[in-house]
């Protein structure tokens, strides 16, 4: 079965350094990838013009505080999840910044534990990555030693204390 989002919003919406593309198979059909190289320390895209309040979480949806989700109404949506991600999605900042380098035709990844603590479609992580973490449910399900090294939106690292009972 494809899963396909049709979109709300005027494509391409960030056609600096987004593109869509359609996978050949698989259970979803578009990702994003790079349409240019980009340097580290690039901002690609503000999400705080398009953003929409969520009426609850979903799979497409991106959590940005403790309780609250948006849509991003934007072509961000199709950006994967990966272990090794190219990108950061700042909650605070509501900006995507690249942690590397991304040549041209790459995907955008970024790890949606930084900012899901219990996703509502949890999925079998296959990113190909050394230290991939398996099993994508959320932050709430991971120890908090697998996450050190990882950015976290501040939201999550407030989640992480909580459960653990510190502060970090």
């Amino acid at each position: 079965m494809t899963i396909e989002q049709v979109p709300t919003w005027q494509q391409p919406s960030h056609p600096d350094f987004i593109a869509v593309e359609t996978y050949k198979s698989g259970s979803f059909s578009k990702y994003a990838t790079a349409s240019t190289r980009i340097p580290s320390g690039t901002t690609i895209a503000e999400f705080a013009t398009t953003a929409t309040p969520a009426t609850d979480k979903a799979y497409s949806s991106l959590q940005v505080s403790e309780t609250e989700h948006i849509e991003l109404n934007s072509d961000l949506l199709y950006s994967n999840h990966s272990c090794d991600p190219n990108v950061i999605f700042d909650t605070d900042a509501q900006v995507v910044t690249t942690i590397r380098d991304i040549e041209e035709g790459e995907p955008i990844t970024f790890n949606y534990l930084s900012t899901e603590w219990d996703m509502a479609q949890a999925f079998k992580c296959e990113c190909g990555s050394k230290q991939c973490l398996g099993e994508i449910q959320g932050a709430k399900h991971v120890p908090t030693k697998a996450l050190e090294g990882y950015f976290l939106n501040n939201h999550i690292k407030r989640l992480l204390e909580k459960r653990d009972g510190s502060s970090r």
